[in-house]
């Protein structure tokens, strides 16, 4: 009997002694698995930014796309392997207390899928050879890199914009028969005095991805004045307004056609790519542009103003007398175009119609000016 207790307590010991012992293995290795997903994540924040610098360089030039592909594989590549040389220690370890000592062989590759091209989302596959001695229960080797949170960001469409449009400048009256050296030497209207102005709204829509096709379209509101040279004002003359001379002396005289119209333009122009929290997009912002288009519209309203003096106690004042109704042509239509950078542009318009109905002259407005998108 004394015997059999003997042989019973030998062979208890031993085992309270192992279960003592399992519980802080246990604690150890949970720590460490932990620290396994620390080491991944940390290796892919530094892989990400890692791509979003080489991105920057492509975007301002700096390199193109095909060696920006490299780098981005360099970088995948050498992320990689230190995600193995820094999980080496913790996996053995990890083994070695599961284990009790004995070592782990395996042979695995790791398939790393980035996003190399940034344009168009296509993937490609990398597969880098890693050191045969590695084993993990979760087959960390086998699991991808995630592609959205590491190197893929969204392509965004860049929305339709509302623009602010104003113009002024130059503005006079082309006929049939008159030269641009007739304009100059101001045969009929004077050159500088003549102005015109322009205000509104525009949007912009992007026609296809990357904006360098956009349609831009809106109201305006626009003043053409003339001031016709020589001491003339407009008069109806047999159902035709034409310049007549006025019978005393003119200070001034000006006529002033007030239209309502929608224009609309093909804008074309190259397109910078930008990033923001939401992903990529294309910007036309402080970039070179072209518009060619026209505009159609009806004349709110005419008028011409009148400055001619008058003696009151030996004293010269300056009487304004306005008149209006005077045969406009109420439908308008024409012809326009822009080319700058940024905001600013050279613009132009061109009447189609002629700026009196039964015109025998055939008249038509034309101006040219600064154009100002904000």
């Amino acid at each position: 009997m004394k015997n059999i207790l003997l042989l019973m307590l030998i062979v208890t010991l031993p085992l309270a002694g192992i279960k003592a012992q399992e519980a802080p293995n246990r604690e150890a290795i949970e720590v460490l698995r932990k620290q396994l997903d620390i080491v991944e994540q940390e290796e892919k924040k530094a892989l990400k930014e890692q791509v979003e610098n080489i991105n920057s360089l492509l975007d301002n030039g700096v390199i193109n796309k095909a060696e920006a592909d490299k780098l981005k594989l360099k970088a995948a590549e050498e992320r990689t392997k230190k995600i193995d040389e820094r999980q080496a220690v913790l996996l053995k370890t990890i083994f070695f207390l599961e284990n009790d000592g004995e070592t782990s062989k395996g042979n695995k590759e790791v398939e790393i899928f980035l996003d190399v091209d940034s344009y168009t989302k296509e993937k490609e596959g990398l597969k880098l050879n890693l050191p045969k001695e590695k084993t993990t229960p979760e087959n960390l080797a086998e699991t991808p890199l995630e592609g959205p949170t590491v190197l893929e960001k969204k392509e965004l469409r860049s929305p339709t914009t509302l623009d602010i449009v104003f113009a002024m400048g130059l503005n006079n009256a082309v006929r049939d028969g008159i030269t641009w050296q007739d304009i100059e030497d101001e045969r009929d209207y004077l050159f500088y005095s003549s102005r015109f102005w322009e205000i509104g709204f525009a949007l912009k829509t992007p026609l296809w991805k990357k904006n360098g096709l956009r349609l831009k379209y809106g109201v305006s509101y626009q003043r053409n004045e003339l001031e016709p040279s020589g001491n003339r004002i407009f008069a109806e003359v047999d159902g035709q307004t034409v310049l007549q001379d006025f019978p005393s002396y003119l200070h001034k005289s000006s006529f002033v056609v007030h239209n309502l119209v929608l224009p609309i333009h093909l804008e074309f122009g190259p397109t910078k790519m930008k990033h923001n929290r939401k992903g990529r997009y294309y910007s036309t912002s402080n970039q070179f542009k072209i518009g060619i288009g026209g505009y159609v519209g009806i004349s709110l309203d005419e008028e011409q103003r009148m400055e001619y003096p008058f003696l009151f106690r030996r004293r010269r004042f300056y009487r304004a007398e306005t008149r209006g109704d005077y045969n406009v042509n109420q439908q308008i239509y024409g012809l326009s175009g822009y080319i700058g950078f940024g905001a600013f542009s050279l613009y132009g318009k061109y009447d189609l119609n002629t700026i009196f109905n039964n015109d025998s002259q055939n008249q038509q407005f034309v101006s040219v000016g600064l154009r100002l998108d904000l």
